[in-house]
C-alpha cells in the first residue's frame, strides 16, 4: 500500500458516523470497497483503521513469527486484537464507528485522521490529537536526529 498523505479534520454525526474523506478515499482507491479493521490503539487514546488486508498481514506475521508456547507471545497478540471490528463505508462514505470504541479514544464529535505508518490510519479526538502534538513538539528535532543519524537508516534512505 502506499503511504497516504494528509491530516484531516472532520465530525462525528449523531449517529457515530465519520464521513471518510474524500481525499483519502481517492488515494486508497479501490481497496475501499474491500473493508477495513478499525481497532484501540495499542500506543495511546485513539483508534487504527486497517484495509482489512493490512491488518490481515499484521495477524499472518503474528502467528508465523511467534511461538504461541511463550505465554507473552499470546499476551502481545491478545492485546493487539482486542476490540477490532470490521467495518465499511456505506454508500455515502460513512464508517460508522462502534461506541465502545468511541469510548476508547474520547471521540465527542471532532476528529483528526491521520495517516500513519505500516498501513494504519489513525483516528483521534481533536483535543487528544493536539494535546500529544504538543508533547511531541519539544523533543522533534532531537528525535529527528536520531532517527536520521542512525547509519541503518541513513544507509538504506539514501538507496
Amino acid at each position: 500500500m502506499a503511504h497516504l498523505i494528509g491530516t484531516h479534520e472532520c465530525k462525528l454525526d449523531a449517529k457515530g458516523r465519520l464521513l471518510f474523506p474524500s481525499s483519502i478515499r481517492k488515494q486508497l482507491s479501490d481497496a475501499v470497497n474491500e473493508g477495513f479493521v478499525i481497532k484501540p490503539s495499542t500506543d495511546g487514546p485513539y483508534l487504527e483503521l486497517y484495509l482489512q488486508a493490512e491488518f490481515q498481514k499484521k495477524l499472518d506475521f503474528l502467528e508465523n513469527n511467534l511461538n504461541p508456547f511463550i505465554p507473552e507471545n499470546q499476551q502481545y497478540a491478545r492485546y493487539f486484537i482486542r476490540g477490532s471490528r470490521t467495518v465499511e463505508l456505506d454508500p455515502a462514505g460513512r464508517l460508522l464507528i462502534p461506541k465502545d470504541l468511541l469510548g476508547f479514544a474520547q471521540i465527542k464529535g471532532d476528529i483528526v485522521i491521520q495517516p500513519g505508518l505500516n498501513g494504519i490510519i489513525e483516528i483521534w479526538e481533536k483535543e487528544a490529537y493536539e494535546k500529544d502534538l504538543k508533547q511531541i513538539g519539544p523533543n522533534y528535532h532531537a528525535m529527528g536526529k536520531t532517527i536520521w543519524s542512525n547509519p541503518l537508516i541513513k544507509n538504506n534512505y539514501n538507496q
